[in-house]
């Protein structure tokens, strides 16, 4: 059979392409809801190790292929959604527990297992990609493969506000079988009998699939799943955004608060529960107006800054963090005049504003509340109101905190830049309030006070130990940050409020020994201890000391989730394995990925060579060079860029979608006119060097940029995105395909070696990136892929010269 046309071709790798990046970012999505965020790297690790296995084993057989090429082109297209659908069941039936993986072999199988299963799709994805660079042309295929790229990541994003993250899977698995029916179809009778057979099959599958009740379940470690087996549970309502899937649950004894007094005389009402991706429970109180019905949050521990604030200042608090409504009821109770809260999910505002209004009582629609669709950094940003108080109040579900799981993830929430915002926009005698879970060993709430102090430090203040307050119940410790030293009425205030409700006292200024560790007693008063450590002379010591990373985060190295560092290993060494789920397992993940990543690259890259029996000439290392450095460089523009939007457009999804995508298509317009740019034996080394001078004026200028436009709405940010990223986009994507364009004429088995080369080595450089960013930040990772860029392009230009001399 003669080989598919150019056009069938084109359509089908535009088609795949879609399909595997939609595919990979709806798993990243579908781990949030039924696992956790810190899995989201395996995912895009086996994608990327199957593009790189796909080049190898195409090197292989590549005369096969070509002796056969419709055969091996239609086989790689009915089978890509056929393991698209099995990677799907096997992530939703494979039992695979990561607590278990620190002292169960079982799950140490069950995960490679899990992710080897899954990753055969995105080898047969990039299979038939690898396919068509050998038969046609190369700018016009790569066009192909990173508009379809970009094109899926945006239809994620717009999926994802209407659908959950299971039915836009099965979207995606039907768009992966268009290409294969389209081909069968214009071929013949016996690839259209193969193709609409295997059609049916999936299409049964998956409503067998559907039909299953618990087929949506969530891991059982997630908050959800024990709020489900309560009595008479039901998820009452279920929304869908790119940020998280929200569900609605009732149970006839379904209560929840943090920080609440052992001897409260008020009694937690029954609540309904806002759950996030699965976790994050926020409760929705039921209130009808009468003030005594909520007199319970008067004996919560993050209630302290309510309490202890002149009430003739009680005018104007903002709230980060609304959820369903606690802290808006904390302050209608405390009675301030007017309330503004900050909620970056607009589908929890709408249920709170809708269904959930008259339960709530409506405080979402008060007269004095205003209730913003805003990022806490932005809105900040761009307000020119003071607040008397600022409320970061349990931002975090209790697993998140405890576990690690978002060790790898960004927060601008908490760096030393956010601090000094939040405080700068307090009235001259305000407070800044953090409240969070109380965790074991301690580490999340020192770098908190670590970060406050070196802010105010940064913002000029001396006396630094009279403008902090902390006190500590079973379960939070809740923080005071005065802009003003901190007055005796207000210790009073505190220590009051801590003696009747039994809640420890951490600091205050003039705080003596004994008054610290009293009801609750810790083995020793860490925090207490900490924090004066801290404020002392001798802080840097206490700091490299301490066994978790407790460094201040900042806006150019975000990890405040991150605590790892060389002692930790000591601490689990100590303490056993067993403790790995309650310290850094999140960390931990990356790093035995890592090393298998490692092996398996080397032998696929070496596996062909041996094969084939190539010598390993000085051009084939000049290659191995070239590609690995364009990998690397690539990527470690592409992370720091998306991590550092996050800031910019308020959420990792928005920065995930907007950088994969623009830069894919924009990368894929470079491709396109890759051949009419430069002289040809110059034009890898221009492309660059203009590669370099645009990721040069980034560093210079791209923070202040992102500053000026950050109050800006979410629509006119996402362009500006795209307007800065497409020069830098453009010319990105020339050196791939200009060096496989000259591989093909000169050197067809090198051309899908190099595939296999940039696939493994943007494996490693997506997970370098990462640790390399956590350790020494975004910056240092972009001057990097500067100097990679600068070395291919020195490389490119000696092969390709001599070649054409």
């Amino acid at each position: 059979m003669k080989s598919p046309g150019s056009g069938i071709v084109s359509f089908s790798v535009f088609f795949t392409s879609f399909s595997i990046l939609s595919y990979q970012i709806i798993f990243t999505r579908i781990f949030a809801w039924a696992q956790w965020h810190n899995l989201s790297p395996l995912i895009i690790t086996m994608a990327l190790l199957g593009f790189g296995a796909s080049g190898s084993v195409t090197s292989v057989i590549q005369k096969k292929i070509e002796n056969r090429y419709s055969l091996f082109f239609f086989t790689g297209l009915i089978l890509f959604p056929v393991f698209l659908t099995f990677g799907f069941i096997i992530s939703t039936r494979l039992v695979f527990n990561p607590y278990e993986m620190t002292f169960s072999v079982g799950q140490i199988i069950s995960m490679f297992l899990y992710f080897f299963l899954m990753g055969f799709s995105f080898f047969l994805g990039a299979l038939i990609v690898c396919m068509a660079l050998l038969k046609y042309s190369v700018s016009k295929t790569y066009f192909f493969n990173l508009l379809g790229s970009g094109a899926g990541a945006l239809a994620v994003v717009a999926a994802s506000f209407l659908w959950h993250p299971f039915h836009i899977m099965t979207g995606i698995i039907f768009i992966a079988m268009v290409p294969a029916l389209v081909m069968a179809f214009k071929s013949s009778v016996k690839y259209a009998l193969t193709a609409g057979t295997v059609t049916a099959i999936i299409i049964g599958i998956f409503f067998m699939l559907f039909s299953f009740p618990d087929f949506k379940k969530v891991s059982q470690y997630k908050a959800i799943s024990g709020a489900l087996n309560l009595p008479d549970a039901q998820i009452v309502h279920e929304a869908y955004s790119p940020l998280a899937v929200v569900q609605i649950v009732q149970a006839k004894e379904l209560r929840t608060t943090a920080g609440l007094s052992l001897i409260s005389p008020f009694q937690v009402p029954v609540q309904k529960g806002i759950f996030f991706n699965g976790s994050s429970m926020s409760p929705i109180t039921p209130f009808k107006g009468n003030k005594n019905d909520i007199r319970y949050l008067q004996h919560l521990a993050p209630y302290l800054p309510f309490h202890v604030m002149d009430k003739t200042k009680r005018n104007r608090v903002l709230i980060i963090g609304s959820g369903g409504g606690e802290s808006i009821l904390k302050s209608i109770l405390s009675q301030f005049k007017h309330i503004d809260a900050l909620e970056v999910d607009p589908r929890v505002i709408s249920l709170m504003k809708n269904q959930f209004g008259p339960y709530s009582g409506h405080i979402y629609t008060g007269k004095n509340v205003t209730i913003q669709i805003r990022e806490a950094r932005s809105f900040i940003k761009q307000t020119p109101k003071k607040y008397d108080l600022i409320e970061l109040s349990m931002i975090d579900a209790y697993n998140t905190a405890a576990s690690g799981v978002y060790a790898l993830n960004e927060s601008y929430l908490y760096t030393i830049e956010s601090i000094k915002d939040y405080v700068g926009h307090l009235n001259d005698s305000g407070l800044l309030a953090i409240s969070r879970w109380v965790v074991t060993p301690a580490r999340d709430n020192l770098k908190i006070f670590n970060m406050v102090i070196e802010a105010l430090r940064q913002m000029g203040i001396d006396d630094i130990q009279n403008h902090l307050i902390a006190i500590r119940s079973l379960q939070t410790l809740t923080l005071l940050v005065s802009k003003s030293p901190i007055t005796g009425e207000m210790i009073d205030k505190t220590t009051t409020f801590a003696k009747e409700r039994l809640f420890d006292l951490v600091y205050y200024p003039g705080i003596s020994e004994n008054q610290v560790n009293r009801f609750i007693k810790l083995k020793t008063p860490v925090y207490h201890e900490a924090l004066q450590k801290l404020l002392s002379s001798d802080s840097k010591a206490f700091i490299e000391a301490y066994d978790f990373d407790i460094r201040a985060a900042t806006d150019n190295r975000p990890y405040f989730y991150n605590f790892f560092k060389p002692a930790v290993l000591r601490y689990i060494k100590t303490y056993g394995p067993s403790q790995i789920p309650v310290t850094e397992w999140g960390y931990l993940i990356l790093l035995i990925i890592l090393l298998p990543v490692l092996v398996l690259s080397f032998i696929f890259i070496v596996f062909p060579l041996l094969i084939t029996g190539q010598k390993v000439t000085r051009r084939k290392k000049t290659i191995f060079a070239y590609f690995s450095l364009i990998a690397v460089g690539y990527f470690f523009i592409e992370m720091p860029m998306i991590q550092k939007m996050i800031l910019f457009l308020g959420h990792p999804s928005y920065s995930l979608s907007v950088i994969i995508a623009g830069l894919l298509v924009f990368s894929g317009i470079g491709s396109l006119f890759s051949t009419r740019l430069f002289p040809e034996s110059k034009r890898i080394l221009y492309s660059s060097l203009s590669i370099i001078l645009v990721t040069g004026l980034y560093l210079i200028f791209l923070d202040p940029i992102l500053l000026f436009f950050i109050s800006f709405s979410l629509g006119q940010k996402v362009v500006l995105t795209l307007l800065m990223i497409a020069p830098l986009g453009f010319f990105m994507g020339i050196p791939f395909p200009c060096a496989l364009n000259f591989l093909k004429r000169e050197d067809e088995f090198s051309l899908a070696w190099a595939w296999g080369i940039n696939g493994f080595f943007s494996v490693i450089s997506i997970l370098l990136a990462t640790v390399l960013a956590i350790i020494f930040g975004f910056k240092a990772v972009m001057m990097i892929a500067i100097l990679c860029y600068g070395c291919a392009g020195v490389l490119s230009y000696q092969f390709i010269r001599k070649k054409l001399s």
